[in-house]
């Protein structure tokens, strides 16, 4: 049998629907790696391998009954701890919320487990999503899976979703939810080799997640490539009356957009993002980033956002207002 644990959530959502292998089959897969690898990588807070097996066998049971699958079928995912989850502990990865279980849930879980996703565990954070490097959690630091050529020396996953990135890139999981106030998707996606988006203000629903800054905060997919994050994207988004800053738009099909060129599109690249002192290899990605988008179609501009010294401090000024 394939090792379903090297499957994204494309793989194994066409492949428990097409029946080369089984949602249960999946989940105890994913669940053997969690325990595996917690001790080293600190990646959760809490493993919640039932809340796994129970959404599997549904799956199961509703394909061999023929109904229709939803759009994570199968898919086991890690839950950032900072989403509510009914009945199961969300603590931020803080202190002061340790025993809380929360008698409702997210939006966002809610409409995954309603999509045929299940949980895999919380995942650890930098406490109350504030920081970048996961090393403010009360429940310890979270290790990258990855090391440096010729050192065994310890690295950052990035933060605040590094429990996400840790585990969605040492197959742990499938896929991850994340947040994203100032980079807290985008930027321990790139430090693991991962995948992630932030979408557009209001496109996910913000209740039942902890706040760090409401008119910043906003969940994403974090996952092994942009088809994953396109398919778990679909499942999380959509207009809720309970946030006042929801979106009351249809959820495009952004995985069947996947397939379309980029003619016709002008695409701008900031001058001050090539930053002095980047490494070599950051520098050959950007680039790299750039001709796949030429080879796509699209038209290079290059511009200028003069401002972008100021994001930082701004953003520490407007984060915590």
């Amino acid at each position: 049998m394939t090792d379903v644990t090297e499957l994204g959530v494309a793989a194994i959502r066409d492949g428990v629907t097409k029946g080369d292998f089984t949602a249960r089959e999946v989940a105890e897969a994913f669940n053997a790696n969690v325990a595996a690898a917690q001790d080293a990588l600190n990646a959760f807070i809490v493993a919640t391998p039932e809340k796994a097996l129970e959404a599997a066998d549904k799956v199961d049971a509703d394909r061999a009954a023929g109904k229709a699958l939803g759009k994570m079928a199968g898919v086991p995912i890690g839950m950032k701890d900072l989403f509510a989850t009914q009945g199961v502990q969300t603590t931020a990865a803080s202190h002061i919320l340790e025993g809380f279980k929360p008698e409702y849930e997210s939006t966002v879980s809610q409409k995954l487990w309603e999509a045929g996703a299940g949980m895999l565990g919380k995942l650890n954070l930098d406490q109350f999503a504030m920081g970048s490097s996961n090393e403010t959690s009360y429940f310890g630091n979270v290790i990258s899976p990855w090391r440096k050529q010729g050192s065994n020396a310890a690295l950052a996953p990035g933060g605040s979703s590094g429990g996400s990135s840790a585990a969605v890139s040492a197959r742990l999981a499938p896929a991850a939810t994340g947040t994203d106030t100032g980079g807290s998707i985008r930027q321990p996606a790139a430090f693991t080799g991962i995948s992630g988006i932030k979408p557009t203000y209001g496109r996910c629903s913000r209740w039942g997640i902890v706040a760090f800054a409401s008119s910043l905060d906003q969940a994403g997919p974090m996952a092994r490539d942009v088809r994953d994050c396109a398919i778990m994207l679909e499942a999380m988004a959509g207009f809720d009356p309970k946030d006042a800053t929801s979106l009351d738009l249809p959820v495009p099909e952004w995985e069947a957009g996947l397939n379309a060129d980029l003619k016709g599109k002008k695409v701008g690249i900031p001058r001050e993002y090539r930053m002095d002192g980047m490494d070599a290899e950051v520098a050959k990605s950007w680039d790299d980033g750039i001709a796949w988008l030429k080879d796509a179609g699209a038209e290079i501009v290059e511009i200028s956002l003069p401002h972008t010294k100021y994001a930082l401090p701004t953003y520490y000024i407007i984060a915590p207002a």
